[in-house]
């Protein structure tokens, strides 16, 4: 079974952060690990865009919009 990414969550659905994408820039990874994007957090999709548009997540208190380029190098686990 392939690793499912953040791009993969349904909407309204929770799951888990798994890790980041090793290939991922420091700096991004650095920025990602600061908003909250670590092992074992709880992160909800509250809004799929049409068209491939942004994800809107719910991780903790904050709401975040993530590109698909992010969201695929951000490994989760459904719940």
């Amino acid at each position: 079974m392939s690793q499912l990414t953040l791009w993969d969550i349904k909407k309204k659905q929770v799951a888990k952060v798994d890790g980041l994408d090793p290939t991922l820039t420091p700096s991004v990874q650095r920025r990602l690990s600061e908003m909250g994007f670590s092992s074992g957090q709880d992160i909800q999709c509250l809004r799929r865009s049409p068209f491939k548009g942004p994800l809107v997540l719910q991780l903790g208190d904050c709401v975040y919009s993530l590109e698909q380029d992010i969201a695929n190098r951000i490994n989760i686990s459904a719940s």
